[in-house]
């Protein structure tokens, strides 16, 4: 239930925000979906297909080369057992090995002859054998240490696998020696007559080299791995050699001796291995694995193309798009463009051609409706001008009593005349103070003037507020000889020293900023106060008894009636945190 209603929460909030756009936005937002999704889905579902017939190529590919693979080597096997059968039926070997030289020492000689010069024979026609021994109980034929050997120096295992072979299989070991020099053992046992009589067992030394050749080339790129039945791995092209068993390989412990197949190797949720296994007759099997980014590469590059043409058609959609949405609302705008001149009170409208369509036919009546209205109060206007600048000269007249400053002077003497320079200097300074404020009834002052008059001010506030504030000013001194209304900062730094200071312990820092913006000045009196409140802050911009709302309705009507609704004063406060208050005004040399 409270998932249904937060979803539709959503949706509404989503429609609201929907609703309220231009209506250029609605248009070009729709128009981009309807452009952006079936382009989205194709290259995605481009992209998968090209990933599935990559890997399902590269499984045909590694099959046909793992075959190769299992081809060779199993005619390689085929030639040593050819080699071994050889030896198998060569009676006259049989006879020598079976022999008994207790009575004869010297005729076991006859035997080596004959013995070495079959198997060099036999080395030198095929020089990839290592070696070739014949193991044999018979202790009457002593061993030469290289052809001839006793069965007792054989590792019982593979006595044991090899009589199992019951001699018409050849069985392949894979000896415990260093990297280096591994080598591959091939034996055979040797019997006499009938399989219940073996005389001895045949080995065949062959380098791990040999079968490692024969998957050398497919080795780029991939790892091909050779493992006999138990996972012992024979021969492969890993560059690690210390892993000795498939088992050890992360990518292969699902993979039974059996397995004949391919299948995706992942890891966290991430395709990293592509797996092919084919099995030999002997019980060996042949394993590639392909690094899923290397099989990837060329699709990726495809892929990255594809995505830079999807997003060149999609910036190009956009453009046109939007050049589409802008020629079908261009027209509507223009119209709500000529009603916010009537909100704003101009009703001089530009009567330009719209076509004979409904929006043509509005554009019309706006126009003749605004001709109406502005003759029809024009006259109202003027008497509404001369009103405003009445009010302008009664709210001048307020804060500019004339008749103050005499009396400071009396007041300034009669300290100096009882030895109270505290008073003396706060009367100076608000001597001072009006000195500037009156400027002869002029209404307005260089920004200078309107400077040191804050200065002024602050002295005398500093007097009663000792230690309660600090003021910083950043001012742009280019600024200084530009002319301004006057009395415009100083109701602001009063609020800040009546409303913004927490109690008589916590002091504030008052920052009076003086900058250009454009054509515009912007006087910034900024505090680290108390803040004001939104309800409190909406009722000091409209005309109010209050002192603190009245100073800043004061100046801010006052700036507008000077110089316009495009100037006057914004304030911006937070609770805890402090008050902006930005004054702008028209940069001008011009006295009022």
């Amino acid at each position: 239930m409270n998932i249904a209603k937060s979803f539709y929460n959503s949706l509404r909030k989503v429609h609201f925000n929907f609703i309220n756009r231009r209506l250029r936005s609605k248009l070009f937002l729709v128009y981009l979906i309807v452009t952006i999704l079936p382009i989205s889905f194709l290259v995605l579902y481009s992209n998968q297909t090209t990933k599935k017939q990559i890997v399902d190529q590269a499984v045909t590919n590694v099959g046909s080369t793992i075959d190769q693979i299992n081809n060779n080597i199993e005619n390689k096997l085929e030639m040593y057992k050819q080699i071994s059968t050889l030896i198998y039926l060569d009676t006259e070997l049989r006879n020598y090995l079976i022999t008994s030289y207790e009575k004869n020492y010297v005729s076991y000689l006859d035997a080596y002859d004959y013995i070495n010069k079959t198997f060099y024979k036999m080395l030198a026609m095929n020089p990839n054998l290592k070696f070739i021994t014949l193991y044999t109980d018979n202790r009457s034929l002593p061993s030469d240490g290289y052809f001839i050997k006793h069965m007792d120096e054989l590792p019982g295992r593979l006595v044991t696998q090899t009589f199992e072979a019951e001699g018409n299989i050849t069985v392949f070991y894979l000896e415990d020696t260093d990297a280096k020099s591994r080598g591959i053992t091939l034996a055979r046992s040797l019997n006499y007559l009938s399989l219940n009589y073996p005389y001895g067992i045949l080995t065949m030394e062959v380098t791990e080299r040999e079968i490692y050749s024969l998957i050398e080339k497919e080795t780029k790129n991939k790892s091909v791995i050779v493992a006999d039945e138990d996972g012992g791995i024979i021969t492969s092209g890993m560059k690690d050699a210390s892993i000795r068993n498939i088992a050890d390989i992360r990518a292969l412990k699902g993979a039974s001796a059996t397995y004949n197949g391919s299948y995706l190797y992942s890891e966290n949720g991430q395709e990293k291995m592509l797996v092919i296994q084919k099995p030999l007759r002997n019980g060996w099997r042949t394993v590639v694995m392909v690094p899923y980014d290397e099989l990837l590469g060329q699709a990726g590059k495809a892929t990255r193309k594809m995505l830079f043409i999807s997003l060149g058609c999609i910036a190009a959609a956009m453009i046109m798009i939007y050049a589409t949405s802008q020629f079908m609302t261009k027209r509507f705008e223009w119209l709500l463009q000529q009603i916010r001149k009537v909100e704003r009170g101009s009703f001089d409208l530009s009567n330009k051609p719209m076509g004979n369509d409904e929006v043509g036919q509005l554009s019309f009546a706006l126009y003749k409706m605004a001709s109406t209205i502005q003759g029809l109060i024009n006259d109202v206007y003027k008497k509404e001008v001369a009103k405003k600048d009445a009010e302008m000269n009664s709210l001048q007249a307020q804060i500019t009593p004339h008749f103050l400053y005499n009396t400071l002077a009396s007041i300034s003497a009669l300290a100096i005349k009882n030895n109270n320079m505290q008073v003396h200097e706060m009367a100076d300074e608000l001597a001072r103070f009006y000195r500037i404020s009156l400027n002869k009834g002029k209404k307005s002052i260089s920004i200078a003037q309107e400077i040191k008059l804050t200065q002024h001010y602050l002295s005398i506030q500093k007097t009663r507020f000792d230690g309660l504030f600090n003021v910083h000013y950043k001012l742009d001194e280019s600024l200084l000889n530009y002319i301004t209304l006057k009395l415009i900062v100083q109701p602001f730094i009063e609020n800040c020293i009546n409303h913004a200071i927490w109690d008589d312990e916590s002091g504030i820092n008052i920052v009076i900023k003086l900058c250009a913006d454009g054509d515009d000045i912007v006087f910034s009196i900024i505090d680290d106060g108390m803040g004001i409140s939104r309800p409190i802050l909406a009722r000091m911009t409209e005309q109010t008894e209050q002192p603190a709302g009245y100073g800043i309705y004061n100046v801010n009507q006052r700036i507008k009636l000077v110089y316009g609704d495009a100037y006057g004063v914004k304030v911006y406060s937070r609770i805890g945190i402090g008050t902006t208050v930005q004054i702008r005004i028209p940069r001008t040399i011009t006295y009022l």
